[in-house]
């Protein structure tokens, strides 16, 4: 199954940010089928070094990459399918630092089947709020994976209604952990490549099944039924490294959890 995930993907199209030969998306594709058919400890160490190393994500400088978003299917496939514990353990750590990392600036967004220009993070974190079940037997690992997704919450508005005061209303569809208000906001329209700019989210009230029913401040046009929300504070996050980001070549990889790989 993740090998024909890999083949799936057309990595020649993602973008390489650094133009440097170790971030090659085709050199990400490849690690992902030397991780999927590692059948020792070596092997696998080497293949998430690989993709710990460039590509994927760069651990010394705190980098996620564009084609991290096309690999995260085939990581959760192995965490739930993986031939060895190894294989699952390395995926997970590698997943671990697609939302603890951050992409150079003008590489934070992805198209998706769902919209375009999706801040990195929060398409990576649709993806591992979509395949809960494969985390569950990974006890604090796993569980630490899913909280942090759901911290990347989502949410698609299904009606509004305007008040004089040209404040909204509206019903709308939560994924992910319900938060403190007021909140900035990304809203992206089903109609428009780009998002709008930010609205600020005054209120929300939501149910166990998701449902939610939000107060959105002065909008600057009427959010349409399916256009999505999501935090504005993705956005600056992603546009400034966290700290130092080099362009050099791959480092000598830390290898943690019994020679699973996955930089820590």
């Amino acid at each position: 199954m993740s090998l024909d995930a890999v083949n799936a993907v057309n990595w020649s199209a993602i973008p390489n940010p650094t133009q440097q030969q170790w971030d090659d998306p085709e050199g990400v594709a490849h690690a992902l089928r030397l991780l999927t058919t590692s059948t020792t400890a070596n092997e696998t160490g080497s293949a998430a070094a690989a993709l710990a190393n460039g590509g994927f994500v760069r651990g010394h400088a705190g980098m996620v990459f564009p084609a991290a978003y096309a690999a995260t299917p085939v990581l959760l496939d192995l965490i739930e399918h993986g031939r060895r514990p190894r294989i699952k353990e390395a995926a997970l750590g590698l997943l671990e630092d697609t939302l603890a990392y951050f992409p150079l600036t003008g590489y934070e967004r992805v198209d998706t089947s769902y919209g375009t220009g999706i801040p990195l993070c929060c398409a990576i974190a649709r993806h591992i709020r979509g395949r809960r079940s494969a985390l569950l037997a990974h006890q604090k690992h796993g569980k630490r994976l899913r909280a942090e997704a759901e911290l990347h919450w989502w949410m698609t508005i299904e009606e509004t209604e305007l008040h004089p005061d040209g404040t909204r209303t509206a019903l709308a569809t939560l994924e992910g952990t319900p938060f403190g208000t007021p909140v900035e906001a990304e809203l992206h329209s089903p109609l428009s490549e780009r998002p709008t700019t930010a609205v600020w989210i005054d209120a929300l009230t939501t149910d166990a099944s998701g449902a939610a029913y939000i107060q959105l401040g002065q909008t600057p046009s009427e959010p349409l039924p399916r256009s999505t929300l999501c935090p504005a504070e993705c956005v600056r996050r992603e546009q400034r490294p966290r700290r130092h980001v080099s362009t050099a070549g791959p480092q000598p990889h830390r290898i943690e959890r019994g020679n699973s790989g996955g930089s820590r």
